[in-house]
């Protein structure tokens, strides 16, 4: 089958490239994109090491009991180093700038805190938790570094400078990121404030306060029963009722109608968890919001680095980047999201003639020529001049600029051999496709059916548990929790089990979780694969249909298997570009699919009726 011809990118303006402004060659840009981190530096491998470790230590830690020699409090330095500790799972895989500080704060918490006085197990852990944090940590500081290396490989590229061309629009970048970072931090003050004035207030009390010895008559989870030397029976609320053995003695503080154990003071811990709730995603917003501005910002200051490249647009809508030279958009340099840097509004939006918008997108993943400001690198800021129907227009970056996978484009699956968008390219026909006119169907390989089947067991087993203990006792709301988690993962199992895509004479029939959907041959735009195993088909107007977790393919194929979710996309899409090979039957009612979803849902209610009156 031959292949159709790249399609000549759209030439850019001669009055919109700055004098002296060099192509950005194939050579020199395979150059920047061999700047990477080192393998040991991907987050893949200091997160899960983190969290393991942290896990770790926390399972070792001696919780000791509250006595009224030693009684327990607010754990302020508890709360620092569980805050830094999750923070750090999501800085070292998306915000490097805040880790570099926070993994050095946490470890010297964790030295000065935790080393001390530790066990041989606990001692053991907490030194793997200071190893995983200077691993992330380094790891943080070789991403930086290479994002200085191809900073300074693309200034080496241009050699000349040149400011940003005419008026722009006012500065949004990180303005929302950062609004709702400040009003989340905010929130977490507010608990803090709330916490440290619950304990200042308890102390108050306590300072007041008559103690009396009491005796344990009974307890529960969250409990125990006293009676005073006068005859007076007291239910007191304990974090360790287990502590308190029926018939011993405690120390009972008492100010008016206000009362409580001696050894068990006021802990803040409602205050403590909306404080880390709000404090954790509200710095990171913060952080990310102000980087945005600060690299923004930098960009309209005074000349930058130019550099002359072919530019288009995927169907998910991120703008690949490629060398001047490369007219046939083989390799992607970089990928980021765009918007019109102009008064008027976005060139690439519909027009008000009542064009639709599949003809400007159509246009839009056209090749074009471009004019690139600003120095190109992992998270950074861009401005592109470039053409739209030859017309001059100005691209801003609004959200970072991202790298391609090794071997693929940016964060998407592999490679494409033609500049053309998917949806105009015809592909080649898959060996495995067989077309006999009837109806063809895809479904779940023997590794997603075991997964779901697992999963089913599960979920309909802790549903039928937690059930029982949720009527024991109403308020458990780790029981309640877990219920409503429920609805979520029997959707997953039921596409493990059965997830079923049916080809025929009028389209594909997508059966998922819970229903079956149609839709015609003319609506399917593409079908797409990630290596983990996940499918989605893309529709007009920006719909898509997902399914996700089908599957490890690279685990298959390994134990000889073949992938479905792989060869369904193949084939699916070589069917999308050669109406010839459709089907020319229709699909029966019974064959175009059967959501497991409501079954399973029915199942897990039934049993957990059953278990819970049982």
């Amino acid at each position: 089958m031959s292949k159709i011809p790249a399609p000549i990118p759209a030439p850019i303006p001669s009055g919109s490239v700055p004098a002296g402004t060099p192509v950005w060659s194939s050579e020199e840009a395979a150059r920047w994109s061999r700047v990477r981190g080192a393998l040991w530096a991907r987050p893949l491998w200091s997160v899960p090491a983190l969290l393991i470790a942290v896990v770790w230590a926390i399972a070792a830690a001696p919780e000791p009991p509250c006595t009224d020699a030693a009684p327990c409090g607010a754990d302020w330095p508890g709360m620092v180093e569980v805050g830094l500790a999750v923070g750090l799972l999501y800085w070292f895989a998306r915000l490097p700038e805040p880790a570099l500080v926070a993994a050095p704060a946490l470890a010297a918490v964790v030295a000065l805190s935790e080393l001390p006085d530790a066990g041989p197990n606990s001692l053991a852990a907490n030194l793997c938790v200071l190893a995983a944090l200077g691993f992330g940590w380094a790891g943080a500081l070789e991403r930086l570094v290479v994002r200085r290396r191809q900073r300074e490989l693309a200034e080496g590229a241009t050699g000349v400078r040149h400011p940003l061309p005419g008026p722009g629009t006012p500065l949004r970048r990180g303005l929302i990121p950062v609004t709702a970072g400040l009003l989340l931090v905010a929130v977490a003050a507010f608990c803090v404030v709330q916490g440290i004035a619950g304990v200042h207030d308890d102390q108050r009390h306590a300072d007041r306060a008559v103690p009396a010895v009491a005796k344990v008559t009974g307890r529960d989870d969250e409990s125990v029963r006293v009676r005073t030397d006068d005859g007076r029976r007291l239910r007191l609320d304990s974090l360790q009722p287990e502590v308190h053995r029926v018939g011993g003695s405690v120390t009972v503080l008492e100010d008016g109608s206000w009362r409580r154990l001696a050894s068990e003071p006021y802990d803040a811990m409602g205050p403590q968890l909306g404080a880390l709730a709000a404090g954790l995603p509200g710095f990171s917003l913060l952080v990310t919001g102000l980087l945005a501005r600060r690299r923004a910002a930098a960009l309209r200051r005074g000349p930058v680095p130019v550099l002359r490249v072919v530019e288009r647009m995927d169907e998910d809508g991120l703008v690949q980047i490629h060398a001047g030279d490369d007219t046939a958009c083989r390799r992607p340099v970089l990928a980021a999201s765009f918007a019109a840097d102009a008064p008027g509004g976005d060139e690439r939006e519909p027009a008000a003639d009542g064009e639709g918008l599949e003809e400007l997108m159509a246009a839009a993943a056209l090749p074009r020529e471009a004019v690139m400001f600003g120095s190109p690198h992992d998270g950074g800021e861009l401005l592109l001049v470039t053409t739209f129907r030859g017309e001059p227009a100005v691209l801003r970056t609004s959200g970072p600029v991202r790298l391609p996978r090794p071997g693929g484009r940016p964060g998407s699956a592999p490679e494409t051999e033609e500049c053309a968008a998917a949806d105009t390219a015809p592909t080649a026909v898959p060996e495995t496709l067989v077309t006999t006119g009837r109806p063809l169907s895809w479904g779940p390989g023997p590794v997603a059916r075991a997964g779901g089947a697992a999963l089913a067991l599960i979920m309909i087993g802790g549903a039928a548990f937690n059930a029982r203990a949720l009527v024991t006792d109403w308020t458990d709301v780790k029981a309640a929790f877990f219920l409503l988690c429920v609805l979520t993962w029997l959707g997953t199992a039921a596409e493990l089990l059965d997830w079923r895509v049916t080809a025929d004479s009028s389209g594909l029939w997508l059966s998922g979780r819970w229903k079956v959907r149609h839709l015609p041959w003319d609506d399917l735009r593409s079908v797409r694969y990630t290596k983990e195993g996940s499918v989605t088909v893309r529709m007009p107007d920006g719909d898509h249909w997902r399914l996700s977790g089908l599957g490890v393919p690279k685990l298959e194929r390994r134990f000889g298997l073949d992938p479905s979710c792989v060869r369904m996309t193949e084939e699916v899409t070589a069917l999308r570009d050669h109406p010839e090979l459709r089907p020319t039957e229709a699909v029966s009612v019974r064959g175009r699919g059967f959501p497991l979803g409501p079954v399973l849902l029915v199942l897990a209610v039934l049993a957990a009726g059953a278990w819970a009156l049982h």
